[in-house]
C-alpha cells in the first residue's frame, strides 16, 4: 500500500509544479510519508520519505501556531474531520518563519478506515495584496513596510469569543462581523493610518508618524460602534498596542510584542487595550521557559508532576465520600507556578493530551488502591474537551480500568472547558460509552456559560458541579441572584435525576445555606485544600477511627 501511494507519477507531476508550493502524501496506517524535494530542500528535512513525520514537522512550526495546527491536524486523525485547512509559521532551512497555507484531504480504505493524507502547502509570500473578504490591505503588503525608518504607532485588534460567535451563528454570520468591523476601523482610521487585516479574525492599524493616545481613542471609539451595529449581536475588541522604534524595527519583532499584548489584554478582560510593556516581556519569556520546563518534564516520564486530592463530602453526613484529583507540577528550578498558569501552557501547545493521559492513569491507580481499603471512596478527575478529541482516549480509560481492576461506579469523569465544546453529538456518543459501564459523568464549573445549559441538552451528565462564583457570593448583604441560581439549578437537577456539587465553601454560614437548598455535596477550603495522596488517606482514615 505505502509503496503504491508513495510512487505514484501524480506526485511526481504536482511535485515540480511551483517553486512556492509544496506536497506530501503520508500512508497513515504505516505512518510514512512523502514530501516533495523542493520542501525536503526548503524545510531542511531528513529525506523525500519520513517515518512518523507528525513530531518533527511540529518542531519547525512557530510555538505561537502550534496550538492551531494540532487542534486542526488531530481532527483529522482522530476521524472527526476529513480535511486539514490551517495557516501557520514553519521554520525553513534559513531559521526564518514563514506563513504557510496548508490543506489536505483523508482518503479511506476499503474497509471505511482512514488509509492515506495527502496535502499542499503553498508559501505565502506571493499572496493578494487586499484580501478578498475586506477588501482591506493584507498582512503580506504590510511585511513591505520599513519600520527602520521614522516613528510612528501600531495597533493590534482582535475580536473577543469570535470562535464561539462563529459556532452559534454560523460562518457566514462571522464574516458579517468582519466586514463590519473592517468598515469600522476604515471610518475611524486617520488620513495618513493604514487598515490591514492580519489574520483571522485580527486586524492591524499602522499610523506612521501617529501617537499611541490616537489609536487609543480609535480603539474606544471601535469598541463603542461594536455594541450598536444594525443586524448584527453586540460584540467587542481587545487590543495590542506598540509604537516603533521603542518597541522594534522589524515586522516580526513588532508583531510578536503586539500579538504577546493582545494576548495579555484578553487575559485581563475582554474589551481592554494593553501597551506593550516589560512587564508583558518579562511574562511572555516566563511563559516561554515554563512551555521549555514542561516539555522537559514530560519527556522525563512527568518528573514533577503530581496529583493533588480535594475531599468531597456528603451534605447530609458530612463525611468523605469522594475526592477530586487536581495536578500539580514544580521542579527545582521553578516552584511557584500555579495550575492555572501551567495547564493553559499545556492546553495552548496540545501537551494536555499526553499529561492528559498520565493524570488519568494516576488517578485510576489511586482509585484502585483506596477502594480496596475503603470500599466506596469514589474518585474524580478532570478531562478537557481537547483531550475528547483524541479518540483513542475513552478506550485508554477502560482498558485502564480494566487493567487496575477499578470499579467504574466510584470513577467519575469531569469535563472542563464545556462552553467550548462544539461536537456535542462526539461527546455524547463518547460519554455514553463510559456510562453503560458505569462511570460517572459530571460538567465542571457549571452556570458560568450560558452554553452548559445547550450541552445539558445534548450530552447526559450525571453530576453538575456548581461554580463557585455563585456560592461564594451568597453571603454578600442584599445578594438574592445567587440564591436564585442556585435554588433553581438544584431544583432542575432534581427533576433531571442529576446530582449537584457545590464549589468553593469556604464558610460554615455558606455551608448551612448550601446545605438547606439540597445540594447533594460539598467541596471547599472549609473541609479542605487539595492536598497529597497520603493527607488525603490520614483524613479517610480519621473518620472511620
Amino acid at each position: 500500500m505505502a509503496k503504491n501511494i508513495l510512487e505514484n507519477e501524480l506526485f511526481e507531476s504536482f511535485a515540480n509544479a511551483s517553486d512556492n508550493i509544496y506536497i506530501y502524501v503520508c500512508d497513515m496506517r504505516s505512518d510514512l510519508s512523502r514530501w516533495s524535494k523542493n520542501s525536503v530542500d526548503y524545510f531542511n528535512l531528513e529525506g523525500e520519505y519520513i517515518e512518523g513525520a507528525g513530531p518533527k514537522w511540529m518542531e519547525r512550526i512557530h510555538p505561537d501556531d502550534r496550538a492551531a495546527y494540532l487542534k486542526d491536524i488531530e481532527a483529522v486523525f482522530s476521524g472527526a474531520s476529513t480535511r486539514h485547512s490551517c495557516q501557520y509559521r514553519a521554520k525553513n532551512k534559513y531559521n526564518d518563519y514563514v506563513w504557510l497555507e496548508c490543506k489536505g484531504s483523508v482518503i479511506t480504505g476499503a474497509d471505511g478506515q482512514p488509509s492515506v493524507f495527502a496535502g499542499i502547502m503553498t508559501r505565502l509570500d506571493n499572496q493578494n495584496k487586499y484580501d478578498p473578504l475586506t477588501h482591506l490591505l493584507t498582512n503580506y503588503e504590510m511585511q513591505k513596510y520599513d519600520f527602520s525608518k521614522g516613528n510612528g504607532a501600531i495597533l493590534l485588534l482582535g475580536i473577543n469569543a469570535f470562535r464561539k460567535i462563529n459556532n452559534t451563528n454560523g460562518y457566514l454570520y462571522g464574516n458579517k462581523v468582519l466586514v463590519a468591523l473592517s468598515e469600522c476601523l476604515e471610518r475611524f482610521a486617520g488620513k495618513n493610518d493604514r487598515v490591514y487585516r492580519f489574520q483571522g479574525d485580527e486586524f492591524v492599524i499602522l499610523s506612521p508618524n501617529g501617537s499611541k493616545e490616537e489609536l487609543g481613542k480609535l480603539f474606544e471609539k471601535a469598541n463603542q460602534y461594536c455594541t450598536n451595529i444594525r443586524g448584527l449581536k453586540s460584540f467587542s475588541v481587545s487590543a495590542g498596542l506598540v509604537s516603533y522604534p521603542e518597541d522594534g524595527t522589524d515586522f516580526s519583532t513588532l508583531m510578536s510584542n503586539l500579538e504577546h499584548s493582545l494576548e495579555y489584554a484578553k487575559e485581563q478582560k475582554h474589551g481592554w487595550i494593553a501597551e506593550f510593556s516589560e512587564k508583558i516581556s518579562q511574562r511572555h519569556l516566563r511563559t516561554s521557559r515554563l512551555h521549555e520546563a514542561l516539555t522537559h518534564s514530560i519527556h522525563n516520564n512527568f518528573e514533577g508532576f503530581e496529583l493533588y486530592f480535594q475531599p468531597i463530602l456528603d451534605a447530609k453526613t458530612r463525611k468523605i465520600i469522594e475526592c477530586e484529583s487536581l495536578l500539580r507540577w514544580k521542579t527545582p528550578e521553578i516552584q511557584d507556578a500555579t495550575p492555572y498558569e501551567f495547564i493553559k501552557i499545556l492546553e495552548d501547545n496540545g501537551e494536555i493530551r499526553e499529561v492528559g493521559v498520565w493524570v488519568m492513569e494516576e488517578a485510576l491507580r489511586h482509585a484502585a488502591m483506596w477502594q480496596k481499603k475503603y470500599d466506596n471512596i469514589s474518585v474524580s478527575f478532570n478531562v478537557s474537551y481537547l483531550q475528547l478529541l483524541d479518540g483513542e482516549f475513552i478506550d485508554k480509560l477502560i482498558a485502564k480500568a480494566k487493567e487496575l481492576q477499578v470499579d467504574p461506579r466510584l470513577v467519575m469523569v469531569e469535563l472542563t472547558e464545556s462552553c467550548n465544546a462544539d461536537d456535542t453529538e462526539m461527546l455524547s456518543s463518547q460519554f455514553d460509552k463510559l456510562q453503560k459501564l458505569g462511570f460517572k459523568i459530571a460538567m465542571d464549573d457549571f452556570g458560568t456559560e450560558y452554553a452548559s445549559f445547550g450541552l445539558l441538552h445534548d450530552v447526559s451528565m450525571d453530576v453538575l458541579k456548581i461554580d463557585q462564583k455563585f456560592v461564594r457570593g451568597l453571603i454578600r448583604e442584599g445578594n438574592m441572584t445567587d440564591m436564585a441560581i442556585i435554588e433553581n439549578v438544584v431544583n432542575m437537577c432534581r427533576q433531571l435525576n442529576i446530582q449537584t456539587v457545590a464549589e468553593g465553601i469556604e464558610t460554615e454560614e455558606i455551608q448551612d445555606i448550601i446545605r438547606s437548598i439540597g445540594v447533594s455535596y460539598l467541596q471547599g477550603f472549609l473541609y479542605s485544600k487539595p492536598v497529597p495522596a497520603d493527607e488525603f488517606e490520614r483524613m479517610v482514615m480519621s473518620e472511620q477511627c
